[in-house]
């Protein structure tokens, strides 16, 4: 049986890289090589349409099977291969609470940072 994940979190960019950023995106979800669950889990992207204030946000959500965290970090990485100075924060929550990991960007590094122990539903 397949064991799944909450996926949510978010990138931020200077205005300026925004819609180089956008242009990532759009070419990840527009890949027509891609296997069918590829193309759902590239689906899981969204962002402003308004600038607010200095910083972009591109947000990022979807429930996935584990196998699907490896294309998710391949996401990541083409993002951050885009050299657009990133930063960002996404959270993967196995779905009894126990399997954690985070994936913190700061100036286009990705770390991968197992979370130990049950992490509830709702603290």
């Amino acid at each position: 049986m397949a064991y799944f994940y909450s996926v949510r979190g978010w990138l931020e960019v200077e205005p300026e890289q925004f819609e180089r950023l956008i242009a990532v995106v759009q070419w990840i979800q527009s890949d027509q090589s891609q296997s069918s669950e590829k193309a759902l889990y590239a689906a899981g992207w969204c962002w402003q349409t308004t600038l607010i204030n200095w910083r972009c946000y591109v947000f990022y959500g979807a429930e996935m099977q584990g196998s699907g965290l490896v294309f998710f970090q391949e996401m990541l990485d083409w993002a951050i291969a885009a050299n657009l100075n990133l930063s960002g924060y996404f959270h993967a929550r196995g779905e009894d609470g126990c399997r954690n990991q985070a994936y913190r960007i700061t100036q286009d590094h990705l770390q991968i940072i197992k979370l130990e122990g049950l992490i509830p539903e709702n603290p």
